[in-house]
């Protein structure tokens, strides 16, 4: 009997020493981001606040914005930059092969790609052709970007999503008279912004069981709007930073 328990406290010391290296090195280790950009500026914002907590990102990056990103000589130092089509599934499977070749594995996904068109229109103005494309992007390519790079997601240390949001698609502010942006008319990005709430919301629950984490964050988040959807100030950084280290609940 004492023989059988020294043998089973030797293989629990072993299980704890194990346990204490893979979680140090899970702490210690570099994470691998994704960040999607298609025009909006802050693809690059969220480069440099996840370089800046032991990311390595890679930023996937679509027509104009890869153009400009590809003159900025720093991002071109700091980041892994892919130009990427969000629209076309095979475009898709090439950043996957990309990532997959390289890294193994993914850790996070911020869906931060969109477009906005329809300023100001009323409803004898919209074109339903250019709803379309802005669903295509903000809401579509989300879905299958998701599909497609899960299977990497599933390998990834505590692996996560964010969607990148907008108070335009939150029925609740957009109903506050006081809310600098309620009298906005922007039918297809508004709309297209309360359908990815409402498909984050769904995916929550789908994810709920596995590892991975899925949230929406919105970079309005302020009441007073002392800030735009171009700019991240220090309050919404670390609400941020926050939700990547899994520290604090999202914003919704």
């Amino acid at each position: 009997m004492g023989h059988l328990l020294k043998k089973s406290g030797y293989f629990l010391r072993l299980f704890l020493v194990k346990f204490v290296e893979l979680n140090s090195f899970a702490m210690n280790v570099n994470r691998i981001a994704v960040v999607t950009e298609s025009g909006n500026g802050l693809g690059k914002s969220f480069a440099h606040i996840l370089l800046n907590n032991n990311y390595n990102v890679i930023l996937a990056a679509s027509k104009k914005s890869f153009e400009l990103l590809s003159q900025d000589g720093g991002v071109l130092q700091d980041y892994k930059l892919v130009k990427t089509d969000f629209t076309s599934a095979e475009s898709l499977l090439e950043l996957k092969t990309k990532i997959d070749s390289e890294f193994g594995r993914l850790d996070l996904l911020v869906n931060n790609a969109e477009i906005a068109n329809g300023f100001g229109q009323k409803i004898d103005q919209i074109n339903l052709d250019e709803v379309r494309l802005v669903y295509e992007t903000n809401l579509f390519a989300v879905i299958r970007i998701i599909q497609i790079l899960k299977p990497l997601l599933e390998k990834g240390i505590d692996p996560s999503i964010i969607n990148i949001t907008s108070a335009l698609g939150d029925i609740n502010k957009m109903r506050d008279d006081e809310f600098c942006y309620s009298n906005y008319c922007m039918t297809a990005y508004a709309t297209s912004k309360a359908a990815l709430n409402m498909f984050t919301h769904l995916q929550c629950k789908e994810f709920k069981p596995s590892k991975i984490k899925i949230n929406s964050f919105d970079p309005i988040a302020l009441k007073n709007c002392t800030h735009n959807s171009v700019t991240i100030c220090d309050g919404i950084k670390d609400d941020f930073i926050a939700l990547i280290r899994h520290e604090e609940s999202p914003i919704q």
